[in-house]
């Protein structure tokens, strides 16, 4: 539990507005909106037919704006019907070619290395499509005439998951990945708009399971445990409470966890103190991941070591991964409130970044 000085802190109305001086947690209050209007945006926008005989599909980016791909991309085996590929690197795989359909998806539009995929897309792919609010990823894909979903929206990427999100799914029902029942987002939309109301920081502690949440993590190493469905939902949260939060985090997914990280955990000696193992639970895992979350949950306890289960909400898969992205976010905006420092700034990133354009 976090020191008594830190409990009334989130309940206090001049916590927010002393910290998050970018209103961030408008933004957040903003995801269901998000996902409404980029859906909407989306299927405006005019996609070649051909899409639908596509043999496989890649999607490059990298940090934030890559999220939404790989969580769109973590599917159900009975629901990959054509290879799904994520790229976050500078090239595309050798096999791509006119078979296959490239997305290339960059919030800034500027990632160096979502660009250089773009280029090698245009010399060696049947479709190229770019997702961005602008850049040169923008000005390339009007020049090279290739359909372009250009979002105005004002945010750090990884905080605009709903226009990054929405357009792969919608390019997987016209890929004919999933049909137009399995890509609906209208149940999940609803249940973010319903969690949105408790998760504000207006909603008191006691309501609000984000903040209590917030508060058991404090303070710690946090390694989150996904499955074979919620495996980019952990990496979410990790990346969540890195950028959001500063804080220092780790995912892992099982079952390949249950073959070498359920070993981890005897040394250092003090790490048993410092740690919180959290497992995301979602309707969807399989019946033996289940059983492996209980059995390491049980296994971490006999060790000392602190472990938290949340399990997802909904009945439809969007829905389960959506309302525990929802939740690792705010949770994730709560623990940097409670280290008194701005939610939105990732300096050290900015920095690497200009470094390496330097060099």
């Amino acid at each position: 539990m976090p020191a008594p000085e830190l409990t009334p802190y989130l309940d206090t109305s001049a916590a927010a507005a002393r910290v998050d001086k970018d209103d961030l947690a408008r933004i957040l209050a903003e995801f269901p909106l998000q996902l409404s209007k980029a859906s909407r945006e989306f299927n405006e926008l005019a996609l070649p037919q051909r899409l639908a005989q596509v043999k496989a599909l890649v999607f490059c980016g990298m940090g934030g704006s890559a999220i939404g791909a790989e969580v769109a991309c973590t599917l159900p085996p009975n629901l990959k019907r054509k290879p799904l590929e994520l790229v976050r690197d500078y090239d595309l795989p050798g096999w791509v070619s006119k078979d296959t359909a490239v997305i290339v998806i960059s919030y800034s539009g500027e990632t160096a290395e979502a660009l250089a995929c773009f280029d090698q897309a245009l010399a060696r792919a049947g479709i190229v499509i770019a997702v961005t609010s602008g850049g040169e990823l923008a000005k390339r894909a009007t020049a090279a005439g290739v359909p372009l979903y250009k979002f105005d929206y004002q945010a750090p990427p990884r905080d605009a998951l709903g226009y990054l999100f929405a357009p792969a799914i919608a390019i997987l029902a016209q890929a004919r990945v999933l049909r137009a029942e399995e890509a609906d987002l209208s149940a999940a939309i609803k249940l973010l708009q319903e969690l949105s109301a408790i998760y504000l920081p207006q909603v008191p502690t006691p309501q609000n399971p984000a903040k209590q949440l917030a508060y058991t993590l404090f303070d710690h190493v946090l390694i989150v445990i996904g499955s074979n469905i919620t495996r980019a939902v952990a990496r979410r949260w990790k990346n969540q409470f890195n950028e959001h939060g500063k804080t220092a985090s780790w995912f892992d997914e099982l079952p390949e966890a249950n073959h070498n990280t359920v070993v981890g955990f005897t040394f250092p000696a003090r790490f048993k103190d410092d740690a919180v193992v959290i497992f995301l639970e979602s309707n969807f895992d399989h019946p033996k991941v289940v059983k492996r979350q209980l059995l390491w949950r049980e296994h971490l306890k006999r060790q000392g070591v602190q472990t938290e289960a949340v399990a997802a909400s909904g009945a439809d898969l969007w829905s389960n991964k959506l309302s525990l992205i929802y939740l690792g976010d705010w949770a994730s905006y709560y623990l940097a409130l409670l280290h008194r420092i701005d939610p939105a700034v990732i300096s050290t990133i900015k920095e690497l970044k200009s470094k390496l354009s330097a060099g």
